[in-house]
């Protein structure tokens, strides 16, 4: 079987830990908790299908608006007990941490820094680039990369999207292949909006404490079943429409009008290779086929009406 090349660019919503937490009488920060299993899960996923660059969606500028003890257990729990616990782990496995996201003075400076040393320790690996979405909005990224250009007077004529990217908070962060939510809902919630542009979605069910590898995998699954385009017309869909106005004559052409030698002698194409025929050239051959039965009973009929006089001309001679 050919090897499958992995998206690129891994992006997910963590959703559902809140959920997790309530369906089974606890408080929501108990949800957080038993995420860790999933972080590991997504992040050995990654890295043993060979993907580049795996962001993750830990905490929006939306999330401040969420009750202030939860807000709090979830930034220092993840910055103290989940990267920090994990960030040696990480650099031995060569994933390099990147940051993503605004500075706001509400952030603990504990937090803050444990993150720090995580991305200065790991700064120089190369095989799995991890980017923490943490304090991060999609539109706010594309307002600093506005304020950006303003600041730098950049002539209105020479912004394109390669300039305006060059702008934004982590520039090379690459577009988004695959962008998976759990928890069920089908939504983007403000993630990555510019870099999601032709990213393909998958919306699971399940709720994040619970995702492991087999979600992962599903996800990789039905990512390869979908065919990207880009805008532009796939291999099938450009064949499909060259058949349809009457193109030239492709392989399956060929393969379907050529006759087979069989015990020497030549038989026309069989059925399932007429089928597979373009459009324009079935419907001449259908043509022809209907003009040549036609004319073949025309003659059938002249013969066995020729044949049936016969008799009564010989009776009439002397």
């Amino acid at each position: 079987m050919t090897p499958r090349t992995p998206p690129r660019h891994i992006a997910c919503i963590m959703d559902g830990n809140g959920r997790w937490a309530q369906h089974r009488g606890l408080e929501r920060t108990h949800g957080h908790m038993a995420a860790r299993a999933s972080f590991e899960a997504i992040l050995d996923s990654a890295l043993e299908e060979k993907v580049e660059w795996l962001t993750l969606f830990a905490f929006s500028t939306e999330n401040w608006s969420r009750p202030e003890e939860e807000v709090s257990f979830l930034v220092r729990f993840l910055a103290q007990h989940v990267i920090g616990r994990e960030a040696q782990r990480m650099h031995k496995r060569g994933v390099r941490l990147r940051l993503l996201g605004g500075e706001d003075p509400r952030l603990p400076a504990e937090a803050v820094n444990r993150l720090r040393e995580a991305e200065e320790l790991t700064r120089d690996n190369t095989t799995l680039q991890l980017s923490l979405a943490f304090n991060y909005g999609g539109r706010q990224d594309l307002c600093e990369a506005a304020r950006s250009l303003a600041a730098r007077e950049v002539p209105a004529e020479q912004i394109t999207t390669e300039v305006l990217a060059r702008h934004m908070q982590l520039p090379e962060l690459p577009d988004v292949d695959l962008l998976l939510r759990t928890g069920g809902e089908y939504r983007l919630s403000n993630f990555l909006l510019w870099h999601s542009a032709y990213a393909e979605l998958v919306f699971l069910d399940v709720l994040w404490p619970d995702f492991r590898a087999s979600h992962f995998r599903h996800a990789m699954e039905l990512f390869h079943q979908r065919r990207r385009r880009f805008g532009n017309l796939g291999a099938t869909d450009a064949a499909d429409a060259y058949d349809r106005v009457g193109g030239a004559e492709t392989a399956d052409t060929v393969g379907a009008t050529e006759a087979v030698a069989v015990g020497g002698r030549i038989s026309p194409p069989g059925p399932t290779a007429l089928l597979g025929l373009p459009t324009a050239i079935a419907s001449q051959l259908g043509t022809t086929l209907r003009d040549g039965l036609r004319e073949t009973a025309r003659f059938a009929l002249h013969q066995l009406t020729a044949e049936s006089t016969k008799p009564e001309r010989a009776s009439r001679l002397p």
